[in-house]
């Protein structure tokens, strides 16, 4: 990095503003220790690698800070403590500080704060704001936990075999009523216009793609399809860690891993495959990943437009055909050399600090 990019980005953090009853955010991890959500299983092993204090510094005065930063998720501050996000947004303002805010959760809607740099997985392409930058979802590394970091490359096979373990089946009784009235008004409009199938509840994408590749002959599905999400602590997982090796091993022995949006228009899985070293088939809903400027995705990715579900598993085909055995290998090789170059957050701490430097030069 320049000097201009080498230097901390300070962070300012009113002490008296923090709710003790929320969770603070992950930025603030290697300053006040991991606070784990123990409503999900995996969150000790995924925040191993947090970001990187060499980029970043706390400041006790907030007249030496490039940022105030907002300590808790945004939409939970806003919904239980309002009148606190206000006083912090009416700080920033009073000081003439740009307000760094983390809303990287599953939740969506507009974040209109004026003067704000705002963190975000949940975003699309045709309506970004300019003012939020895409970060990864925290993951654990399952090359480093499961195969001592030694990475192992799999050979083309005549038919390309693609893997899933996951949550893709409609709820019942009154959980699936819920989701249907949430997915109908994208449901009725994307009707006139498809490309609001992107703006679908993400169970009923999956559903749909894994009924793609399942019908297709020319595709191996290795599918294990759950009643519910197992990252759960309630999920009803008879065994959490036989579950996980599972997911593990569905992944590893599979030439590509289906990646399919969530709740969020993201994607815990996209990352664990290429940490895995795997080939990760993205049915693209719109997905706004992170660094698209540095990184290129297509060189390890296989993306698919949601418009085109139907014909996703002869797509498939005709990519696994048009590539050649030592291409497939370097594509694996690519996607596990990304992760660790950009996409895990000790490695991802320096990009962002490069980011929000150049907000701050943007803002003088």
């Amino acid at each position: 990095m320049t000097d201009m990019h080498s230097k901390k980005i300070k962070l300012y953090v009113n002490e008296r503003l923090v709710c003790s009853a929320l969770r603070y955010i992950f930025l603030l991890f290697p300053f006040w220790g991991m606070k784990s959500n123990n409503d999900y299983l995996y969150n000790t092993k995924s925040y191993k690698y947090v970001y990187d204090r060499d980029y970043y510094e706390l400041v006790s005065q907030v007249e030496y800070a490039d940022f105030i930063l907002i300590p808790h998720d945004f939409w939970h501050l806003k919904k239980h403590y309002p009148y606190v996000l206000k006083e912090m947004i009416n700080e920033a303002k009073s000081y003439n500080k740009l307000l760094l805010i983390d809303a990287s959760g599953d939740i969506s809607g507009k974040i209109n704060v004026p003067g704000s740099v705002v963190i975000r997985i949940n975003q699309y392409r045709s309506s970004l704001p300019s003012n939020e930058i895409t970060v990864p979802v925290p993951c654990e590394d399952l090359l480093e936990t499961y195969y001592a970091d030694e990475l192992i490359i799999r050979r083309k096979s005549k038919k390309p075999i693609i893997g899933f373990v996951g949550w893709a089946s409609v709820p019942s009784g009154t959980q699936m009523i819920r989701t249907i009235m949430k997915d109908l008004p994208y449901r009725l409009i994307s009707i006139l216009n498809k490309k609001y199938n992107a703006y679908r509840k993400g169970i009923f994408i999956r559903k749909k793609a894994v009924r793609v590749f399942r019908k297709s002959n020319d595709v191996i599905a290795r599918f294990i399809i759950r009643r519910s999400y197992f990252g759960c602590m309630n999920s009803g997982a008879s065994d959490t860690n036989e579950n996980r090796k599972e997911f593990v091993n569905n992944i590893i022995n599979s030439d590509y891993s289906l990646i399919v949006r969530g709740d969020a228009n993201a994607s815990t899985r996209l990352y664990e495959t290429l940490s895995l070293g795997r080939i990760p088939v993205i049915i693209d809903t719109e997905c706004v990943l992170p660094l698209e400027n540095l990184i290129d995705y297509r060189n390890f990715c296989v993306f698919i437009d949601h418009k085109d579900m139907d014909r996703a598993a002869s797509l498939l085909v005709d990519f696994h055909d048009s590539i050649s055995e030592s291409r497939f290998t370097d594509m694996q090789r690519e996607a596990r050399s990304a992760y660790l170059q950009y996409l895990r957050y000790d490695a991802f701490s320096k990009h962002l600090a490069v980011i929000l430097r150049e907000r701050i030069t943007i803002n003088k």
